[in-house]
């Protein structure tokens, strides 16, 4: 009677619009005291712990790279440079807007982030040289969802936090490199579609490829380009943590935009890092009560329960990733990734190493899920982001994205029954 008391309870929080963290620490709260032991102080004692890991240092120091170079003109550099590679293609600058939001994924980690920067500069010349409206708006909203599956991303560090256990240890180096292939695949994907659909189109610059060109984007933007190549240098060759590599990236990106390109004034640092500062207060109270709750999962051997009922319906991994596919994919209609990887991943994490499937792996296939979940509604991210950016009505947004959705999850299907896809770069430095 009490469990479904306080699910109850919680249920009513989020009708009424409650924030998140207040949710969690009602259902901690309740769960300890009334499900568990009662002993209040090692929920306190559980949030100091988790307080006290180093790894959630990384979160801010990404945090402030990425709104450095959001307020700079690295984003500018970028699509110069892949447009000089590709945009002699057949539909070149579409395939260029997919190349830029590749590049300023792997350096922001965001995808509203990743879809502001690259959207308010590709749309307008998408429009000018004839592209549809719908699939423009397709493109960008779904291209920029990458933001959150190339590394360095912030749901893969918090997704090593909260799920990994004393028992099974997450490396979030390992969450960066095994989100690098599918990332790729997704991208590649996306450029196929959009030769074969936009073949009528080239770009106004050139129609053929000019090494002259490509030599002075890349001039331009090579200080933005090698980024991601020192920070996942820097992990796998051991040089750096992936929390000293944040910090890396801070100074990186700092020296860049203040001192070399120009392009941001020192006196608007305090601006960018008060900003990250207000975004991180929120964001780290949620994932300390969510630890929180996570150590109570844990002792009351949840996770293992569930997969125990689980198991007397569900007889294979095959199987099992049907389920958890279809689940992620409702859930994700209806919660954005933080709170999905918050609440639910602890839970489903322990359940598929149960069902064989390796940790990095199930990983991957939950942002996967989650990356969609951007793009559909009604609590998809992107298409409200899309929607105020291109001013154009949320059911316009939605039905734009729809043949790019479609892509997703055919890619989806690929990267969770060929673990090879994302396990290859793993296994091969470990």
């Amino acid at each position: 009677m009490i469990e479904y008391l306080i699910v109850f309870v919680a249920l009513v929080c989020m009708v009424i619009g409650t924030p998140l963290f207040i949710i969690l620490a009602i259902i901690t709260l309740c769960c300890v005291q009334f499900l568990g032991d009662g002993m209040l102080a090692e929920m306190i004692a559980d949030m100091f712990n988790a307080v006290n890991k180093d790894v959630l240092l990384a979160i801010p120091f990404f945090l402030i790279a990425g709104q450095i170079m959001t307020h700079g003109t690295i984003a500018k550099r970028l699509i110069d440079f892949a447009k000089s590679i590709v945009g002699w293609l057949p539909g070149g600058l579409a395939v260029t807007t997919i190349f830029a939001c590749l590049f300023f994924a792997a350096i922001s980690g965001s995808s509203p982030v990743t879809v502001i920067a690259i959207g308010t500069m590709m749309y307008p010349a998408l429009i000018k040289e004839n592209y549809k409206e719908d699939f423009s708006i397709g493109l960008l909203t779904s291209a920029g969802s990458l933001g959150i599956l190339i590394p360095p991303s912030i749901p893969m560090i918090i997704y090593a936090i909260v799920v990994s256990t004393s028992a099974n240890i997450i490396s979030v180096a390992d969450l960066f490199i095994a989100g690098v292939v599918p990332g790729l695949l997704i991208g590649l994907l996306l450029m196929i579609y959009s030769v074969i659909t936009q073949k009528g189109h080239t770009t106004e610059t050139t129609s053929k490829f000019s090494f002259d060109q490509f030599k002075n984007s890349f001039k331009e933007g090579i200080l933005a380009l090698i980024l991601p190549i020192i920070i996942l240098g820097g992990i796998y060759s051991g040089f750096f943590t992936p929390t000293e590599a944040a910090a890396v990236a801070v100074v990186y990106t700092f020296i860049v935009e203040v001192f070399i390109h120009k392009d941001i004034k020192i006196k608007k640092i305090p601006e960018i890092i008060i900003q990250s500062t207000s975004m991180m207060g929120t964001l780290f109270l949620i994932i300390v009560i969510a630890i929180s709750f996570n150590q109570f999962l844990a002792l009351e051997r949840i996770p293992y329960q569930a997969a125990l009922w689980m198991k007397s319906f569900v007889h294979s991994s095959i199987m099992f990733l049907i389920v958890v596919n279809i689940f992620l994919l409702i859930l994700g209609c209806f919660m954005d990734i933080m709170s999905a990887i918050l609440i639910v991943g602890p839970l489903l994490g322990p359940m598929a190493i149960e069902f064989g499937i390796d940790p990095v792996h199930f990983a991957i296939i939950f942002i996967v899920n989650m990356e969609i979940g951007y793009l559909t509604p009604p609590m998809g991210i992107n298409l409200f982001v899309s929607s105020s950016i291109f001013e154009k009505k949320i059911g316009y947004v939605i039905k734009s994205t729809i043949p790019f959705t479609l892509i997703l999850l055919f890619a989806l299907i690929l990267i969770s029954y060929i673990p090879g896809i994302s396990m290859f770069l793993v296994e091969m430095f470990r």
